[in-house]
């Protein structure tokens, strides 16, 4: 008899448990902040947004180990960087815009897209030549690790899971 009371009690407490731990979960989206949730984060100042793309241009510059002969094709790409990789606009409201439009929008969006990187493919290519072989390596080795679902750009997509440690830049 004791043993079935201690059955139910547990099993009574475990339901109770279990009600408020769901109960906690179910509020905890709407008050963690923004940045804490997966797909979502702070809109980043033009400031905090240029100090990160400017780091990140300087661990690529130390990492490459940028001669002064290489200086020149160096300074050429990050300029070609900054202007490149400006802030996001913010997102448009899809409310009330019909179908054909919101893709015409995307696909404006995606031409966009695509120039900017084929004008970053351009510098990149221009800086490789200026490298050394094993400075071309680090160069793959870097833009390897940046793209679709790898972004190290300032402000993109949320948090997502590290890099491996040699991927940093």
């Amino acid at each position: 008899m004791k043993r079935n009371r201690r059955i139910v009690t547990s099993l009574i407490a475990a339901l109770v448990l279990g009600t408020a731990a769901t109960a906690a979960m179910a509020d905890a989206p709407a008050s963690a902040p923004a940045q804490a949730r997966w797909g979502h984060h702070e809109r980043l100042t033009p400031e905090q947004w240029q100090a990160k793309l400017d780091a990140r241009l300087t661990r690529m510059a130390q990492k490459l180990q940028i001669t002064p002969a290489q200086q020149g094709a160096w300074d050429a790409y990050a300029k070609t960087t900054r202007e490149t990789f400006t802030q996001p606009p913010a997102r448009q409201k899809q409310d009330g815009i019909a179908a054909a439009e919101q893709l015409r929008q995307r696909a404006a969006m995606m031409q966009e897209h695509a120039k900017r990187t084929l004008k970053m493919a351009d510098a990149t290519d221009t800086l490789a030549k200026s490298l050394t072989p094993a400075q071309n390596q680090t160069l793959d080795g870097m833009v390897k690790h940046f793209g679709p679902g790898k972004h190290r750009m300032p402000g993109a997509h949320g948090a997502r899971p590290p890099a491996p440690a040699d991927a940093t830049l």
